[in-house]
């Protein structure tokens, strides 16, 4: 494995197994996050047997005021597996009530998280990045890795403070405020992502397989080699899978 993605929802594709077969081709590795926990199974079964997939068990915030419920059942996959995702916080949908239900199903999964204590949390932040930053460093234990951080520095800080990762796509080094949050980065704390397909990269939908694309970008900003930044990276993948619970 020579590349990371570490935040792709592969089951929305036409054709999930054939991304994963080119991303495996060209030697990358996938984190698979799923949107709610019904979905985690079937991707699991799916790409079993596949070398460098990692399938989360997740939850989006957007889906919580539909799938609440379903909390239960991702606490009960954490049996099975250690990646987390897609979970978190967003406020975009400005409904109070709305922000309650997702803090009470952040928190409760923070919470076996904490329990378990050697997850690997890819997590949505938007428009909710300090109340995000706060419960994570209240409680979560394992490793946590910001998905396209897109707020405000301070919290970034705190973040990185508190020990999270922060996984970085194409979008964001193509944006003046994308670029600014990725030069405060501790580089031992970046990871690249597709988040495919939510992203466009030359105007069709990104991909596992356009990893190195990311790394070139990120390389030009650094102002370093390519080899060298795709080097840290997939060091800095090695360091998360290779953690046993602390963030540190």
């Amino acid at each position: 494995m020579l590349f990371v993605d570490a935040h792709c929802h592969v089951d929305l594709y036409d054709a999930p197994l054939n991304e994963i077969d080119k991303a495996e081709a060209d030697q990358v590795g996938v984190l698979v996050v799923t949107n709610a926990p019904f979905v985690f199974r079937p991707c699991r079964d799916l790409f079993e047997g596949k070398r460098n997939v990692w399938v989360a068990v997740g939850l989006h915030p957007e889906l919580v005021g539909k799938y609440a419920q379903q909390v239960t059942e991702l606490i009960r996959h954490l049996k099975v597996t250690r990646f987390v995702g897609e979970v978190g916080l967003d406020y975009r949908v400005t409904d109070p009530a709305t922000h309650l239900i997702q803090r009470e199903v952040f928190g409760r999964i923070i919470a076996a998280c904490n329990q378990r204590g050697d997850t690997v949390m890819t997590i949505h932040s938007r428009g909710a990045e300090a109340d995000t930053v706060s419960m994570i460093g209240d409680l979560a234990r394992g490793t946590t890795i910001l998905h396209w951080y897109s707020g405000a520095v301070k919290h970034l800080e705190t973040a990185q403070r508190q020990g999270c990762y922060f996984s970085v796509n194409s979008k964001m080094l193509s944006s003046k405020n994308g670029r600014k949050l990725v030069s405060r980065m501790e580089r031992s704390r970046v990871l690249t992502e597709s988040d495919g397909p939510f992203t466009l990269i030359q105007g069709r939908r990104a991909r596992p397989r356009d990893i190195p694309w990311t790394i070139k970008s990120l390389a030009d900003f650094w102002g370093e080699e390519p080899e060298a930044v795709r080097a840290v990276v997939i060091d800095n993948w090695a360091t998360v899978l290779n953690s046993e619970g602390g963030r540190r």
